[in-house]
């Protein structure tokens, strides 16, 4: 069987790397006939590498950096060379830009009949509402890969653990964590990891007010920061299972693989009622267990802190009472069985299928 070669753009999140088997190669971080395929490809970098006999499917992720003449230029090319494209709607309200322009992308894909990947059935039919669009359900799946060291089934005596990992991403409230976590006389018992990538400058102008609530909070002993170039998949999986709970202050998003990841090794996710993460949550069938939600809704701004810090201490307290995830031999399980459908799912997609 000759594999189908796909280029993810951009190739750097487990969620993308993971798609492969034995009949589909992912090229990204490899060299096809003495082409050095960037993990991180562009837009750009494809139209700088033609001609495309090297691959077979250009499947997009996150078009949010790419201007709208360079994504309508690969299109065009991939049309003409007789190349499929995919797009998964990770987003389907962008984490980057303004709305304006994260849907004039997607427009842009729809008439080029790009297949629109939606994570969720809802989040399907709001694409559908927005877009003319071709559209398949595929679930998120792993992000740690079954068999990957989970939080202790048994856990030491001890704080609770919180964790928030990744970028300081406008959609997350992480000073507003801050602020509450660390003057709250019942979270007293608890510490608070940040593991992040490193800042650009650009990140450091627009998230400055993060980074001065961080330096603020630095000297308190419980707080714990870490500042990679880009953690690897070990140091964030090694994150999470040392974590009782992952945090997810999310002010919006429409999907999250942090809290497919909270699932993966057995940590308490800690998230906003927002976008589809409920729906997420109803894929699996009872096999996860129900998040600590909170609700930021824009008619009580005022409420948000003690929304957040009830959350919080419900977590906290569970914790300590002993709380634990789901079975991990059946989860695993699931986690298996769900894959073969995605593969299956995106397989049919590579191909020209629906």
């Amino acid at each position: 069987m000759t594999p189908i070669r796909v280029v993810h753009v951009p190739g750097r999140t487990p969620y993308a790397r993971k798609l492969h088997d034995v009949g589909i190669q992912v090229l990204n971080g490899t060299t096809v006939d003495g082409l050095a395929v960037p993990r991180d490809v562009t837009l750009s970098w494809l139209l700088e590498h033609r001609p495309w006999d090297w691959l077979d499917v250009v499947h997009l992720h996150h078009p949010d950096f790419e201007p709208i003449p360079r994504l309508r230029a690969v299109l065009t090319m991939c049309r003409r060379a007789g190349k499929r494209v995919v797009f998964t709607a990770h987003d389907v309200s962008p984490v980057f830009g303004d709305r304006a322009a994260h849907h004039r992308r997607l427009r842009t894909l729809a008439e080029f009949d790009v297949p629109f990947v939606c994570l969720t059935p809802a989040a399907e039919a709001e694409v559908r509402s927005r877009f003319v669009a071709r559209t398949a359900v595929v679930p998120h799946g792993y992000v740690a890969p079954p068999g990957t060291p989970q939080r202790p089934t048994r856990r030491e005596p001890g704080p609770t653990r919180f964790l928030i990992y990744g970028s300081l991403r406008r959609n997350r409230d992480v000073d507003l964590v801050l602020a509450c976590w660390r003057f709250a006389r019942h979270l007293a018992d608890t510490t608070l990891h940040l593991l992040l990538r490193a800042p650009s400058r650009a990140s450091l102008a627009e998230d400055a007010e993060v980074w001065r609530a961080i330096r603020e909070h630095a000297t308190d002993p419980r707080l714990h920061i870490d500042v990679l170039p880009f953690p690897t998949d070990d140091e964030v999986n090694g994150a999470v299972a040392d974590a009782d709970c992952l945090l997810l202050p999310y002010w919006w998003a429409s999907h999250s693989g942090q809290l497919e990841h909270a699932f993966d090794l057995g940590a308490l996710p800690v998230a906003a009622r927002t976008g589809y993460l409920p729906e997420q949550v109803s894929l699996h069938h009872g096999l996860v267990p129900e998040p600590v939600w909170f609700d930021w809704s824009d008619d009580a701004p005022f409420d948000h802190g003690a929304r957040l810090l009830e959350a919080m201490q419900t977590a906290h307290a569970a914790i300590q009472d002993g709380w634990q995830s789901q079975n991990a031999e059946k989860f695993a399980d699931h986690r298996q069985r769900e894959h073969v459908e995605v593969m299956a799912a995106y397989r049919t997609l590579y191909e020209g299928g629906q």
